[in-house]
């Protein structure tokens, strides 16, 4: 009898020792489509941060014009980060506070409104830390300003000035005037 030996031509080598997984390089910049992305989702919703209850967070006072020095800085880092329009935004009016925690900012429209309050997420972190009072709320009042009629006949043109001037309708009969 002739035995034969087992065909080890097309025989796979598998390691005995899997290499363990390796968490991806956090410091290189990631794709949200990749792959590594995934991973490095999960192990960051595994990490749990400690919350610090509200009660234990600061709530030191602050003056109008710490608030005011702080929110000009808050400006000029949007500047140079080219964010001009919510720096404009921002800088157009002046800040109040109405109570201890609570700052009150007018802006022009809703619009501006809008954009200041997606820049909140960014703001107001900045001005509770810098302040060392994690209560502070910001609220916005969209100014009630009203539009101008505007002017473009000569009666219209009589008419606001008449409104700006009552002593123009005597000029006007003095010299015998027609509009």
């Amino acid at each position: 009898m002739v035995e034969s030996s087992p065909d080890t031509s097309n025989t796979v080598v598998q390691e005995s020792d899997p290499k363990p997984y390796q968490t991806p390089n956090t410091k290189a910049p990631v794709s949200n489509f990749s792959l590594s992305s995934v991973a490095l989702k999960r192990a960051a919703s595994k990490v749990v941060q400690k919350k610090i209850p509200e009660e234990a967070k600061p709530k030191d006072p602050f003056e109008l014009e710490d608030l005011k020095a702080l929110w000009t800085e808050y400006i000029d880092q949007l500047k140079k980060e080219k964010k001009l329009n919510i720096a404009s935004i921002l800088s157009m009016n002046n800040l109040e506070v109405e109570d201890s925690n609570q700052i009150l900012f007018t802006v022009a429209n809703e619009m501006n409104k809008a954009e200041v309050n997606q820049e909140m997420e960014h703001l107001l972190p900045f001005l509770r830390k810098r302040l060392n009072n994690y209560e502070i709320q910001i609220k916005l009042i969209v100014s009630e300003i009203t539009k101008e009629e505007t002017v473009s006949s000569p009666t219209e043109k009589y008419q606001y000035l008449l409104k700006l001037n009552p002593a123009l309708e005597d000029l006007k009969n003095k010299f015998d005037l027609d509009f």
